[in-house]
């Protein structure tokens, strides 16, 4: 692998794979070509402009240097976003290199990394829909951002607003429930009580509570038969149902799964959720973390006979990728090598210096992935009719009949949602057909109706996936941008933090669906253009196919052409970089450059003229110059932009 070059996204995972490869390994650090402001060449092919990304050109041409005449291999992440990284590396090295390959490392260890590379393939010989896919995806949302954004920044008067074609259907589905809450407060006919007698009873000094499933409409009528019932101070147990439950462990998590149990265990956000898998991804920890599939490897299933088949709970489980999968060969989430929980604490934790939330993380993942290789746990459900007076009170009971996989692990604990309505009625007492009970006392329970629930931030990306909103990669960004654009706020109560529309997020929603903009709400229009996407990575449809529905929809209004007062704001990369062009080079940043992206740009054109080159650039023109015999160009030392200009000239030259 001496001659060999392996090109990768993140940083972190370079000097694992360069060990695990024996290869010279470089990182992209993300994507480092991004659409330009004016990003599309005509509207009859809507072929879009990549533009390279200013802080990441240097880099990313130093790394094509070293790739002259090598053996090429693209590893980018195994998903739409890493092919489409990797596609655009290969563009600019495929006359280049000897040979251009392309492998997917699916977990970061020395069999994932050598497995990957078995099965690297050339480059052109990929799945190069999945660029067509990506293209697709970038230009239709920079479209709605371009278009839509400006008109409702506009019409609400307010520059913090974002229209997005996944975002805003999300963010609509969480305002319909706000609306429905509102609405259910305001009808008084909800607010009216009834009231439900509820009973407590004793056995051997253990006391439980029946209710009586009749509804009485008022205080008196209620309490004129609990009165009628006070002489009573026994009742029977006339009827008992006995039944056994099989409670399955939790299937292998796919990414919004994850992203859920994270947050219900340890209160984690979905971008935070994401952050430690990924850090347990590059560390090797685990397979690759953007999954829509639940399904593991026969290696991995045997893996665990190996170490595990002979213990009690084990039990042989295979998985489907699931239904929702469009990647039948990505796996669960799961870690990536077999070992005892203690070597966590033990071993592990301290040899990969992890954090507390990374071991919460990993031992969240590892229970997860050993108990979808356990026994179901058995519960029996006792059912009893209580009668008291020919009234019938009802009560249950619950008996564990065996652990399963809840007795695997001591700290284990599977927490089951509870029903607030009927908690008072379960009870641990076994009662027997005919058994007469104690009676303590009789209490009023108010019956009221329920208002909708606020969706909880633990279930609202299993929301978004059956309404097929977004992807696995895309899941864990929506909140934040909802958040950022005060559309919605997280409140806390109890342990659950609740997802809340604020009145801007509703007046958002409302002003799109009174300018006829509400294709861009609606979950059906997004999982139709999602589902089309898949379809372009299957080859089924091509990139038009996405792209002109979606511009149709705003009726093929032409970025250049849209009113004049419209002001499309600069993207927040842009504007930083404005902003430290100002401070190095003096210059005084116009206030309209934040509201105006073609005054942003005209300032970062006008000064990036007057700010002096770097030393190493100055040192790369002074090494170029030297190595061509070619004379530097004046004031190179002084302006970026002559320094810049001439380094690409000759990198480029050199390419050819």
């Amino acid at each position: 692998m001496n001659n060999t070059v392996i090109i990768i996204e993140s940083p972190n995972k370079v000097e694992k794979i360069a060990k695990y490869s024996g290869a010279k390994v470089y990182a992209t650090v993300g994507h480092f070509k991004a659409l330009a402001n004016n990003f599309l060449n005509d509207y009859e092919n809507y072929e879009p402009i990549y533009e390279y990304i200013e802080n990441k050109k240097f880099s990313i041409n130093k790394i094509i240097d070293d790739c002259k005449n090598k053996d090429i291999i693209i590893a980018t992440d195994p998903d739409r976003e890493g092919f489409a990284i990797g596609y655009m590396f290969y563009d600019l090295v495929k006359n280049l290199a000897k040979s251009v390959k392309r492998a997917e490392f699916h977990e970061i260890t020395e069999a994932g990394i050598q497995k990957g590379l078995q099965n690297a393939i050339p480059f052109k010989s990929a799945n190069l829909n999945e660029f067509e896919a990506f293209k697709a995806r970038s230009v239709g949302d920079k479209l709605v951002g371009f278009i839509l954004s400006p008109k409702y920044i506009n019409k609400l008067g307010d520059k913090n607003i974002s229209v997005g074609r996944v975002q805003t259907p999300a963010l609509n589905i969480i305002v319909k429930r706000e609306k429905e809450i509102e609405e259910f407060n305001n009808n008084n006919t909800n607010k009216k009580l009834s009231y439900k007698i509820k009973v407590k009873l004793s056995k051997d000094n253990q006391e439980f509570y029946a209710i009586n499933d009749n509804i009485y409409e008022n205080k008196e009528e209620i309490e004129a038969k609990i009165n009628s019932l006070r002489e009573i101070k026994q009742a029977l147990v006339y009827k008992v149902d006995e039944k056994d439950t099989q409670i399955k462990p939790k299937e292998p998590f796919r990414t919004s799964q994850y992203q859920e149990e994270a947050n219900k265990k340890f209160g984690f956000s979905s971008e935070v959720a994401m952050n430690l898998a990924q850090k347990l991804f590059e560390k090797g920890l685990i397979t690759y973390h953007r999954t829509d599939s639940n399904s593991l490897s026969k290696e991995f299933i045997d893996e665990i006979q190996t170490k595990f088949g002979t213990q009690e709970w084990y039990e042989k489980r295979e998985y489907q990728a699931g239904k929702q999968s469009q990647a039948q060969a990505h796996e669960a989430i799961r870690i990536s090598h077999i070992h005892n929980y203690t070597d966590i604490d033990d071993k592990i934790a301290k040899e990969e210096k992890l954090s507390d939330d990374e071991i919460k993380a990993y031992k969240l993942i590892y229970t997860n992935s050993l108990l979808s290789q356990a026994k179901n746990a058995i519960n029996k459900i006792y059912n009893y009719d209580i009668d008291i007076d020919a009234l019938s009170f009802k009560a249950k009971a619950t008996k564990e009949i065996y652990k399963g996989f809840k007795g695997v692990f001591d700290s284990f604990t599977d927490e089951e949602e509870t029903n607030e309505e009927d908690k008072d009625e379960k009870t641990t007492l076994i009662l027997n057909k005919d058994e007469k009970l104690n009676i303590i006392d009789y209490e009023i329970s108010e019956v009221k109706k329920q208002a909708p629930k606020r969706y909880k931030e633990s279930n609202f990306i299993s929301i978004l996936e059956k309404n097929g909103i977004g992807r696995p990669s895309t899941f864990a960004t929506f909140l934040p941008r909802l958040l950022k654009r005060d559309f919605i706020k997280i409140e806390t109560k109890g342990k659950n933090q609740e997802i809340v529309a604020t009145p801007k997020g509703i007046r958002a929603i409302e002003s799109m669906m009174d300018n006829q903009d509400e294709w861009i709400t609606t979950s059906e229009f997004t999982a139709h253009m999602e589902n089309i996407l898949d379809e372009i990575s299957k080859g089924k449809l091509g990139y038009l196919d996405f792209i002109k529905p979606l511009h149709e929809k705003m009726e093929f209004k032409h970025i250049s052409t849209m009113d004049n007062q419209t002001k499309i704001p600069p993207s927040q990369k842009s504007l930083e970089y404005a902003q430290n062009l100002a401070q190095s080079t003096g210059l005084e940043l116009p206030k309209e450059a934040y509201e105006d992206y073609k005054i942003c740009t005209a300032f970062i054109d006008k000064a990036k003229k007057l700010k002096p080159p770097t030393q190493k650039q100055i040192e790369l023109a002074q090494k170029i110059a030297q190595s061509n015999n070619i004379e530097l160009p004046k004031n190179y030392q002084t302006s970026m932009e002559i320094c810049s200009k001439f380094i690409d000239k000759h990198i480029k030259k050199n390419n050819k």
